[in-house]
């Protein structure tokens, strides 16, 4: 399994260099630098390359929208990375406090889902580097946002792509995963996710309409960069 080595890259460039530094790029990593500034990222990106330009390593770039909630955040990077699956994640936590928010439930969701998309992300470490003398500080765990299971995971993701009803979700669930389930089972696993603030739901007809909330869409939606 390869790495992918996720920088948070503030106005001081330097802090992001070191933390790239310390996560001791590999053969075949894939490096994705985020932060707001588009020079800062560039500056970054081209140490990378030259540096390591004996290696296979692919060199990626996400300016963050600085106006972009912190939903919107996450789930734009948590998409972008998961295309990369399967690796093993570290994430380097350096920059403005908005920045190190942001990839820290970056880190959280992740850990949450991580196991269920395609062969498996991992977060295999995160670390904060708060200065550019001084030592990287490593959580010393990643938690999840929320405990599911790979069924409650996967009725979030339909709901995300459309499916709002029990019985669409039963018949999307069997299309899109190859495997059949009842609509009692449907109607309990969507019982629970209300419970825990995943999903709500409104009343339609006899039948309930169920949608993400944004703790659901901040684990199982997907955007597009």
């Amino acid at each position: 399994m390869g790495r992918c080595v996720v920088i948070g890259v503030g106005s001081d460039v330097a802090v992001a260099r070191l933390a790239l530094i310390n996560t001791a790029v590999n053969e075949g990593d894939v490096v994705i630098l985020v932060g707001f500034s588009v020079d800062a990222l560039s500056a970054l990106g081209r140490f990378v390359r030259g540096v390591y330009r004996d290696l296979n390593v692919k060199v990626e770039q996400i300016p963050l929208n600085p106006r972009a909630s912190l939903v919107d955040a996450v789930v734009g990077l948590r998409s972008f990375i998961e295309d990369y699956a399967p690796c093993s994640v570290v994430i380097g936590i350096t920059g403005d406090r908005w920045l190190t928010t942001v990839l820290g439930f970056l880190a959280m969701a992740l850990a949450t889902v991580g196991v269920f998309i395609g062969l498996g992300l991992s977060v295999g470490r995160v670390f904060v580097m708060q200065g550019d003398k001084g030592e990287p500080i490593d959580w010393p765990t990643v938690p999840k946002l929320i405990n599911v299971n790979l069924v409650e995971y996967r009725v979030l993701r339909l709901i995300c792509t459309g499916y709002y009803l029990a019985k669409d979700i039963t018949k999307g669930y069997a299309s899109e995963f190859s495997e059949s389930i009842s609509l009692q089972a449907i109607e309990r696993v969507l019982a629970r996710l209300r419970a825990r603030g995943l999903v709500n739901s409104k009343p339609i007809g006899k039948a309930y309409s169920y949608d993400v909330t944004e703790l659901g869409r901040l684990i199982a939606c997907k955007r597009q960069y």
